[in-house]
């Protein structure tokens, strides 16, 4: 399995991180490296970031339902696993909810899906399909990001390109074509007592997935906006996500 990894591995509290769609496990950096590195040394977490298959250096599948990406996550969650805090941005945040009753143990788990698509209509998901795949065809430059995103650092811009040309576009079709329909919210009531349930989602005036009143039926779930933010909450909002997880 490829992923990468920041802190000691004899921590005591560890860390799971799972990207979106057309990401990788380096793109994370941001969290793990600024808005995280404080914990590391001083309270012993150790942070973890898979690959998603067909992503990063993740081996490519030709099975690429939800319940085949977390399946390919259930070693890092066997034997009584270690972790402590469980993060999923976008595609990720769908996976994280799959994982849901792997979670289960003695201690508490707090897990944080940062404005996952649980839910897409067909329309919706057709169009996404078709942006995310001209997105991947064409990438952008490092210095194109850089412009549509000023706030960005060149490692934002270098891992977010290298990231989109590792993926390809039969990977991102894949993913909607064999996820049909879109609909994974019913994950969220497979959550073990032990997990706090922590939803952020984006500003509903900029490019979202979720909001806080389609999280109202289920009352376990803690949902919040991240206001001013995008979907791309990691990236811009690192230090919230930090907060809420830990």
């Amino acid at each position: 399995m490829s992923a990468t990894t920041w802190g000691d591995p004899n921590a005591t509290k560890h860390v799971l991180l799972l990207h979106g769609l057309t990401s990788s496990s380096h793109t994370w950096y941001r969290i793990a490296q600024d808005a995280l590195s404080p914990f590391l040394p001083d309270t012993g977490y150790f942070v973890t970031a898979p690959d998603l298959l067909g992503h990063g250096l993740a081996r490519r599948s030709s099975d690429y339902s939800i319940a085949a990406l977390a399946n390919e996550l259930r070693p890092l969650l066997a034997n009584n696993h270690s972790y402590h805090c469980v993060v999923g941005h976008s595609l990720g945040g769908v996976v994280a909810a799959a994982l849901l009753p792997l979670l289960h143990s003695t201690r508490p788990v707090h897990v944080v899906l940062v404005d996952p698509p649980l839910e897409q209509s067909p329309e919706l998901a057709a169009q996404r399909k078709a942006r995310i795949a001209q997105f991947v065809a064409n990438p952008q430059t490092p210095e194109a990001y850089l412009e549509i995103f000023p706030n960005w650092t060149i490692e934002d811009a270098l891992f977010r390109y290298t990231s989109t040309r590792l993926c390809n576009v039969a990977t991102v079709e894949a993913i909607f074509d064999q996820n049909v329909p879109w609909s994974f919210t019913h994950h969220l009531l497979t959550a073990p007592d032990n997990v706090k349930l922590t939803v952020l989602a984006a500003d509903p005036a900029k490019d979202f997935c979720v909001r806080e009143e389609d999280l109202e039926k289920y009352p376990h779930v803690t949902a919040k906006t991240v206001w001013g933010a995008s979907h791309l909450i990691p990236v811009e909002y690192p230090n919230v996500v930090v907060e809420t997880a830990l």
